[in-house]
């Protein structure tokens, strides 16, 4: 627990010193803050204003107030492509949709079985009266002094008082004579039979209430749907369906079959009922009808006819009539209503708008999102670049169409290099940053070009195959190379939007698949030409830059060859360190290896402080005190920027150098330092000024990427692996392991990306390099000289003694070579 807490500690307190060397002025990074917040936000609104510039088109047709028979007092041109609705068309069409929209009739399936349910019902309940009991046909009445007599009522007069009851259940009116039929014959099951029977037999073929009406859609039939299913289907044989009165004709038809062998009062009672009770089972469906026919009216699409770029609307002294008016407004109204000065300022809020939450929510969510101000710069100067020069091919567009018919317009824009944005920013920032630009970059260029979708298509693809030829860039040409695929990629989508659009292959074509392959060439030789000035404009690292960086020719490095070649061997055996274990984990395995060979340039100045330029000599540090050699050791971190800054290495070398040592503790001093403190206290006594933990610490910052927490480690492990007498591969395995798991809980590596699982390979690549360099060698016997064998009797052994001589030797060197790394703040 006291661990934890003692690192919590830790933490806090470097973790607001990790913006920089000295920050104790808190009212600094304020000021730098609303300095940072102002020029974000003007480079917000000088890129919306410019982009509304941009994207509003270079016609502006004004509000006009023409009238019908007004004299034009100049010739009028249409400024654009524009449609014009042609109102008695359009009407002509909604009227014809309405009136071939097919009436609904609703079919009910289920009519039969409904009538059989509530005919064979009531019929069970008539027959019942009669299977009642005799007791419970009677009834009682009392009479003063007489007693109790009863009255018995049989089924028939029983059947004879539910008249009423039994015609309100059908829903009809029955006859007297077919009821005392009904009752003569006890309700037999064969009248309800014969009913359902032919009552199927007729609503088979469908009957409807309002024939009439249904043969009035004869000529283009009738939809009908049932009820039940939903199902529905086109009828156009509309005779088929009966009316209630021919219905009830067929019913007294069809008796005569179906009752043959009854009699003719049993038949009559039989066809009354049915006649009766037979419903509808075809209806009309007003409402359904009226909304299918309110949404074919509304189906219809309005009818234009187009008024072409350039045609003549209305010559000067013509008077003009509807159609002419009807152009005019159209035109006006319908582009830009408020002039000018609204549509641009509308335009750039809204483009504002687009970039700010891309910004936002890309800086959020995207870890390598550029969120410095020059970074932001570097991406709007190639945005404003590319979207000026495509409204400036506008007009070279105009004019090259007009003098050569063979060059369209569209072949101009195919040459633009949008590609080259792709490129640069793939090339500085990466491939995700590259992808989100791109996607912003093909959208906005596709409004600066008057909204034309297949370019938006066209640049998108060349720029996304424009990003994968670069995002290895180790030399010069490699954006030529990727140009050149580019625009075999660009004459591929030229070729499909012309089979997508039905287009002839023309000369037009033909022009546009060459001036397509000469927009990727000129994308990676714009690319070629601004890489170098971005570099040194913006102060950009690219993997070209650091290949040069690496070069054993570089002043630098002869420098610090010449003047401290144990920091230099050092280094180089760091480059190699990092340089593995950063293709195990995916890391800048380039970057990370040259930053390696400068991270200890600030050694160049104080060399002989550090134990590697030190040999056997005299150790300087033993006349100085512990602050003070604390001082002396960090400020080969200040010096090492500087050197940086002074030499143009990059912000990315500078901040590896910056943070190389972290915040970690420089325990050996400090330790040093509280033992003088004791000693003090004891000689002395009184007050004595304790000894401050953050005296004897880096500054800082602690690594904030892969690569600088690689240098740290590598830097780490490789002066530790000096201390081994014997570097076995167990021995080497163990250090590596303590090294790695002191450096992780003392919380170096708290504020990069580096897992535990690139901690494990980052390892496992350290044990392979320090065993590859701490390989055993065969030990080579020396000749004996002539007249030394007897001395060497007399001696002893020859071979033993310089044996025992070596591992006392390596003994103390590993004693000093750990004395030397707490020095350092490695152990």
């Amino acid at each position: 627990m006291e661990f934890l807490k003692k690192r919590r500690q830790q933490s806090g307190e470097t973790t607001r010193r990790s913006a920089g060397i000295d920050r104790r002025d808190s009212a600094q990074p304020t000021d730098d803050t609303r300095s940072i917040l102002w020029q974000r936000v003007l480079l917000l609104v000088g890129f919306s204003l410019m982009l509304g510039i941009l994207v509003t088109p270079h016609y502006i047709v004004l509000p006009v107030n023409f009238q019908v028979g007004d004299v034009a007092d100049h010739d009028i041109k249409a400024a654009h492509d524009f449609l014009v609705t042609d109102e008695a068309a359009t009407q002509s069409k909604r009227e014809e949709a309405a009136r071939q929209s097919l009436a609904v009739y609703d079919l009910d399936e289920e009519t039969v079985q409904n009538l059989r349910q509530r005919l064979g019902a009531l019929f069970t309940s008539m027959r019942s009266l009669y299977q009642q009991p005799a007791e419970s046909n009677v009834v009682t009445k009392g009479t003063a002094g007489k007693g109790l007599s009863g009255i018995h009522k049989s089924g028939k007069e029983l059947a004879l008082e539910k008249k009423k009851d039994f015609e309100t259940q059908l829903g009809i009116t029955v006859s007297d004579a077919d009821y005392a039929l009904l009752i003569k014959e006890k309700f037999d099951p064969r009248f309800e039979e014969a009913v359902i029977e032919l009552a199927d037999s007729v609503l088979a073929g469908g009957v409807v209430g309002n024939k009439s009406f249904l043969l009035s859609q004869m000529q283009k039939g009738i939809m009908l749907r049932s009820v039940q299913s939903g199902e529905e289907s086109r009828v156009m044989d509309l005779l088929r369906f009966l009316s209630i009165e021919d219905a009830r004709r067929q019913i007294r038809l069809r008796a005569s079959a179906i009752l043959e062998e009854d009699d003719r009062k049993v038949r009559n009672t039989v066809v009354h009922l049915a006649q009766a009770l037979l419903p509808p089972n075809v209806t009309f469906n007003r409402n359904e009808t009226e909304l299918r026919r309110q949404k074919a009216v509304e189906a219809v699409k309005p009818v234009f006819f187009q008024v072409k770029k350039g045609e003549m609307i209305v010559r000067e002294g013509q008077r003009l009539g509807q159609e002419q008016v009807l152009k005019l407004q159209t035109q006006a109204e319908g582009k830009f209503e408020r002039g000018v000065i609204f549509t641009m300022l509308g335009i750039a809020l809204m483009g504002g708008l687009l970039l700010l939450l891309a910004v936002r929510v890309a800086g959020k969510y995207v870890r390598q999102f550029p969120t410095k101000v020059k970074d932001l710069l570097f991406l709007t100067v190639v945005l404003t670049i590319l979207l000026v020069l495509a409204k400036l091919s506008v007009g070279v567009a105009d004019a090259l169409h007009s003098g050569f018919s063979f060059i369209s317009q569209e072949a101009i824009f195919y040459m633009l290099p949008m590609a080259a944005g792709a490129m640069l920013v793939t090339i500085f920032f990466g491939p995700t940053i590259a992808i989100i630009f791109t996607f912003v970059l093909a959208l906005l260029a596709a409004l600066v070009l008057d909204r034309q979708i297949d370019l938006l298509f066209y640049y998108l693809i060349g720029s996304l195959v424009a990003v994968q030829g670069v995002v290895v860039c180790r030399d010069r040409s490699t954006p030529l190379r990727a140009g050149l695929t580019v625009g075999l990629t660009n004459a591929v989508v030229i070729l499909f939007m012309t089979f997508a659009y039905q287009r002839l292959l023309t000369t037009q074509t033909g022009v546009a698949l060459i001036f397509g392959i000469l927009g990727g060439i000129l994308a990676g030789v714009v690319t070629t030409g601004l890489g170098p000035l971005a570099e040194i404009g913006f102060g950009y690292t690219t993997d070209v830059k650091l290949l040069e960086l690496a070069s054993m020719d570089q002043p630098l490095l002869r420098q610090l060859m010449v003047q401290v070649p144990g920091t230099y061997h050092h280094s180089i055996v760091v480059g190699n360190l990092v340089e593995a274990a950063a293709k195990s984990i995916g890391a800048n395995s380039l970057l990370a290896r040259v930053a390696a060979y400068y991270h200890d340039i600030g050694k160049i100045k104080k060399p002989l402080y550090f134990v590697e330029n030190q040999g056997r000599g005299e150790n300087k540090h033993e006349r100085l005190a512990p602050s003070m050699s604390s001082l002396i050791l960090i400020s080969h971190v200040k010096d090492g920027v500087d050197f940086a800054k002074n030499y143009r290495l990059g912000e990315a070398i500078q901040d590896i150098i910056q943070q190389h040592h972290g915040t970690s503790l420089i325990t050996f001093f400090y330790q040093k330092a509280i033992d003088l403190q004791e000693k003090l206290k004891s000689s002395k006594g009184g007050d004595v000024p304790p000894v401050s933990e953050q005296d004897y610490r880096y500054p800082g910052p602690k690594p904030q990427t892969k690569e600088a927490g690689l240098v740290l480690l590598a830097d780490a492990v490789e002066a530790a692996s000096r201390t081994l007498s014997d570097p076995t591969a167990a021995r080497i395995q163990g250090l590596v392991q303590k090294i790695v798991n002191r450096i992780f809980s003392d919380g170096q590596l708290d504020e990069c990306e580096l897992t535990l699982k690139d901690l494990h390979e980052i390892a496992k690549s350290f044990i392979q390099i320090l065993m590859g360099i701490s390989h055993q060698r065969i030990e080579y016997p020396e000749p004996a000289a002539k007249g030394s064998e007897g001395k060497a009797r007399a001696n002893g052994d020859p071979g033993q003694r310089p044996t025992k001589r070596d591992r006392n030797g390596a003994r103390e060197d590993k004693v000093e070579g750990e004395e030397d790394l707490k020095r350092l703040g490695m152990l």
